[in-house]
């Protein structure tokens, strides 16, 4: 027998928000609002800190946040899962910065900042609809945990410094950035975490994205579904495609997979 879905796992940017209409189409608002009353689990699993969510306008009530790639996971009453960068790492990160400097972007639980901007640093958070975070002293770093980085610098100088980091891995989203955080950490550890919170076989879970951090999101659930507008490795590894952000796909795989199982028992 099909298992019922009771969670699903959905990506923000390029899934459930429109960087064409700088916003999230009325219809996946509509889809989201008919499964919580249906008693399923709508979870984020984001790559994005939760102050970048709020500055993009998204004001939408889901049962809990994946944030920065699952090192730090909330539900309404806070933190219930966290995994910080190790401290040593951020030493010699640091150091890189010292020896190299670059722009590199910081984000704890209620803080993100950068030691430095660029024009494009700038164009980049332009494209993704972030405001520029505020410029402060990494040396907080040492003191404050950091759950997720960003350095906005190719790969090759990159390496030099990521070379030296021993509990690290990171997912290049363009030529210029990447996210980085544990090596433990990742969308699956998050939806684990989130799976064990809320006592959920995750053989019981839906993952929705259309990016490479997706991936992990889709080992971690029980089916996968990737975006016509995803990547074609995201699509060769999900079980469903559907259409496009910007027409109806996320709205479309809620009512044929979602849905129309939420009244079976």
């Amino acid at each position: 027998m099909k298992r019922k879905t009771k969670a699903v796992f959905i990506d923000i940017d390029g899934t459930l928000y429109s960087h064409t209409s700088s916003s999230i189409p009325d219809a996946s608002l509509r889809v989201i609002e008919e499964a919580r009353a249906k008693g399923i689990l709508v979870i984020a699993a984001t790559g994005r800190h939760m102050g970048e969510i709020a500055q993009l306008g998204i004001d939408i009530h889901l049962d809990g946040w994946i944030t920065l790639n699952g090192a730090l996971c909330l539900d309404e009453n806070g933190a219930f899962f966290t995994d910080p960068l190790d401290k040593n790492d951020m030493r010699e990160l640091l150091a890189g910065l010292k020896e190299t400097p670059f722009p590199c972007q910081f984000m704890e639980k209620d803080v993100m900042y950068i030691n430095m901007m660029d024009e494009e640093v700038k164009r980049h958070l332009d494209a993704i609809h972030t405001p520029y975070p505020e410029v402060l002293d990494p040396a907080r770093a040492l003191n404050n945990d950091t759950y997720m980085i960003i350095p906005w610098v190719g790969e090759a100088v990159w390496e030099k410094t990521a070379s030296k980091m021993k509990h690290i891995k990171y997912t290049r989203w363009n030529d210029l950035a990447a996210d980085v955080m544990s090596d433990v950490c990742g969308k699956k550890r998050g939806v684990l975490a989130a799976c064990a919170h809320y006592g959920i076989d995750p053989a019981d879970t839906m993952a929705i994205g259309d990016g490479p951090n997706d991936l992990e999101l889709f080992e971690a659930c029980g089916i996968s579904a990737a975006m016509g507008n995803a990547l074609e490795s995201v699509k060769s590894a999900a079980d469903i495609i559907t259409d496009g952000i910007d027409e109806g796909g996320f709205e479309k795989i809620f009512k044929e997979y979602i849905l129309e199982e939420g009244e079976t028992t």
